[in-house]
């Protein structure tokens, strides 16, 4: 569920989750605000017409108040949709737990607002004496906690999209291959790697930029690692990247010669037919 709690979901996703609750967090927050603010401008007519005496400011009080203990209150709505989230085999989790949440609420609220308007009336030298109805409270109160739950439920589903939709557009990153050259580690991309070939107790890679690093190893086990980005064993003594051939050429026999990328060439022995068969299956986007 959405959360403002930054260890709750890591990644692109929990990035996501804190956007949309924050920008949920400020449009039902304005929204309760317009909303008092038209109650309290309602009330004072309605003051006015019957002739109640009052003070101008304090259905502003009674309705800002109630705005700022509704706003304050937010995060733990959130907190408890992400401890009990509704869904298929979760309903009577969901229930056990929010049904208690809505007296909780609605008790956290009255007691902010109250405190928030003893405090204001204390200020301007006045005494509030209003009494805490909480069965008057509950069922306003109920109505806000579910149009709350249902709106962070609603926003956590949007940013899950989001998500899916931000993963779907990501650029899959480039992988990479440490070459350790003695004390050196040389990190080159594989699309870079050449070929690799076999030099006695170590195998020399061609890079793209020119490099013939020696790395202490078997071609066998170079092979092994390199054989799950598309790596091909053409000759005992080597293994290509087929990405970067540039020809294929017959030499009879059948041999042939590989043509790479920056005029290198490799051979192709007739002993490596699963390697031929490879290179002239058509180039899959």
């Amino acid at each position: 569920m959405l959360t403002m709690m930054s260890g709750a979901t890591s990644g692109t996703a929990g990035k996501r989750q804190r956007q949309v609750f924050w920008m949920v967090y400020a449009g039902y927050s304005a929204t309760i605000v317009v909303n008092d603010l038209v109650n309290a401008v309602s009330q004072s007519t309605e003051f006015i017409r019957a002739g109640r005496r009052y003070w101008p400011w304090e259905p502003f009080c009674w309705e800002m108040t109630s705005a700022v203990s509704t706003i304050a209150l937010i995060p733990a709505v959130a907190l408890v949709l992400r401890l009990a989230p509704p869904g298929p085999g979760r309903w009577l989790r969901f229930a056990a737990v929010h049904i208690p949440a809505t007296f909780a609420y609605c008790l956290a609220h009255v007691l902010i607002f109250a405190g928030l308007r003893r405090a204001v009336y204390l200020a301007l030298g006045h005494h509030y004496d209003g009494p805490l109805d909480l069965g008057y409270e509950y069922p306003k109160d109920l109505r806000t906690y579910l149009t709350l739950g249902l709106t962070l439920w609603l926003g956590d589903r949007v940013a899950a999209i989001w998500a899916r939709a931000d993963a779907g557009q990501a650029t899959p990153a480039t992988p990479t291959f440490d070459i350790r050259e003695g004390a050196r580690t040389i990190r080159a991309p594989v699309t870079d790697i050449l070929a690799a070939t076999s030099a006695g107790n170590y195998v020399e890679f061609r890079l793209a930029d020119g490099r013939r690093p020696l790395m202490r190893a078997t071609l066998t086990a170079i092979e092994t690692e390199l054989t799950p980005f598309g790596f091909l064993r053409t000759h005992r003594s080597w293994l290509i990247n087929p990405l970067r051939v540039r020809a294929l050429v017959g030499e009879g026999s059948g041999d042939h010669r590989v043509e790479l990328d920056g005029g290198l060439e490799a051979p192709l022995s007739r002993r490596f037919p699963q390697a031929l068969r490879a290179l002239r299956a058509p180039v899959r986007v």
